[in-house]
């Protein structure tokens, strides 16, 4: 963020400087005392296992200019403190602010979605660097405190802010939309995630399309999966087969851009074998070209799109393909990445399998699906590993085949390891909590160290 004075930002957060010269410069916001640089301010949050006031004295030693905190907290650290009744709403308000001051001169856009939001934003922020000043999250910075840190990171001379929106219960979606003042928006997709807070997959439509009730511009952009099921779509456009904006590959020279909106069609120097991904390319060009007319203008950027780690990243050991899809999963990603898995030219193709949180009432039935849909789409072999294994390998049984259970650490990494062999593909996908990205990195130590004895 620009620069403002400390009484400045205290006005805005609606809070009571105890400590700290007024016109102290303040330059940006930081949750993590670890992030902490000069000129940031703090904000002493309570989590889960510790609260933000233990690390206050860090951050100032850092070069946190100041601390916001409860009242109760301000004598706990030496430095310039500001006391508010609510950290996490004053961090928001400052965002809000700041938003509000820069509406007109840095263009916001806003990407939310049931899945594929932290990708598109890579190949969003990709497309568009190689022209423009942008700025976008760090990680998956989509919740109540993340879309303002991101905000209040962008650096002066910022021209797009990407922001990324996350939810999952009714109402967050607007909340975050409201501080965004975005003036595009894009939907990456509409699918049964969140369903404890949500319900229902009319309850995510819902929620996600909220976003285009809050957007200050006409660029309105959604799945065309989406288009028969709403009762209002007047000025939305339309991504996916049959869409406004479409993507078909070109096996020797990328994908062919179909911009029916615009009446034209480009070829884009860059593919990728998940046919998600480029769905995702599609959502990232379709706020790329509301911002950059000319196509020519995004084709450097698209030679150096880099997807976020754990999203599709493959990794090749001893001639095996290890697809790292393990970020988090939903039955419609897995169902997505097991489609990819099943269309690849590999000897054989092997999937390991982890439990999807957050899916309610009817998450039995969504595993039991899972499991079947991975056999349905050419499996050969199936790895289950936690507490929905059992409901997995219920739906790999019906479907005529048989899971593999495996452990925890190095045993079960070991399992995996000892059945593969040089022409497989494997997926690893499950929820964050299950953390697979160990466990793959385990398997992928185990492959090198028998590469080095053989």
């Amino acid at each position: 963020m620009k620069e403002r004075s400390l009484a400045e930002v205290a006005r805005w957060m609606g809070a009571n400087i105890v400590r700290g010269e007024q016109t102290s410069p303040i330059d940006g916001a930081v949750i993590d005392s670890r992030n902490a640089t000069a000129g940031a301010l703090f904000f002493a949050l309570a989590g889960e296992n510790c609260h933000g006031i233990d690390h206050a004295q860090d951050a100032l030693e850092n070069g946190a200019a100041a601390v916001v905190s409860e009242p109760r907290y301000s004598a706990r650290h030496k430095g310039a403190a500001l006391e508010v009744d609510d950290v996490a709403l004053a961090l928001q308000s400052l965002a809000s602010e700041i938003r509000r001051q820069e509406e007109t001169t840095v263009t916001a856009i806003a990407v939310t979605g049931s899945v594929g939001k932290t990708t598109t934003c890579a190949i969003l922020r990709s497309l568009l660097g190689e022209t423009r000043q942008v700025h976008s999250p760090r990680g998956s910075f989509n919740n109540h405190l993340g879309v303002p840190i991101t905000i209040l990171e962008a650096p002066p001379g910022t021209e797009i802010l990407i922001l990324e929106l996350g939810t999952n219960t009714p109402g967050e979606i607007a909340d975050l939309a409201r501080i965004a003042r975005a003036r595009y928006g894009v939907i990456t997709s509409v699918a049964e995630t969140h369903l404890q807070g949500l319900e229902s997959l009319d309850g995510v439509q819902r929620e996600k399309f909220s976003l285009f009730d809050h957007i200050n511009g006409d660029g309105l952009w959604a799945p065309v999966e989406c288009r028969g099921t709403l009762q209002q779509i007047d000025g939305y456009r339309w991504t996916g087969p049959g869409g406004d904006l479409e993507i078909r590959r070109d096996e020797s020279r990328g994908v062919v851009v179909l911009d029916r909106w615009r009446k034209r069609e480009f070829i884009l120097p860059w593919s990728h074998p998940s046919d998600w991904v480029l769905r995702c390319l599609e959502s990232a060009l379709a706020m790329a070209l509301e911002i950059v007319d000319d196509p020519e203008q995004l084709i450097e950027g698209a030679t150096r799109i880099q997807l976020p780690r754990w999203r599709h990243e493959v990794r090749t050991v001893n001639g095996i393909e290890m697809i790292l899809d393990c970020y988090n999963s939903s039955p419609c990603a897995l169902a997505a990445a097991v489609d990819d898995l099943g269309r690849s030219k590999a000897s054989r193709k092997l999937a390991v399998i982890g439990t999807m949180e957050e899916l309610g009432e009817d998450e039995q039935r969504f595993h039991v699906e899972a499991g079947r849909h991975c056999i349905e789409s050419g499996v050969d072999v199936v790895f289950v590993r936690g507490r929905a294994a059992e409901w997995i390998d219920q739906g790999v049984r019906a479907a005529g085949c048989e899971s593999i259970f495996i452990e925890d650490g190095e045993v079960g990494a070991r399992v995996v390891t000892e059945e593969l062999r040089s022409g497989d593909r494997i997926l690893f996908k499950a929820s964050r909590l299950e953390q697979f990205e160990l466990l793959a990195q385990l398997v992928e130590q185990q492959l090198h160290e028998e590469g080095a004895v053989s």
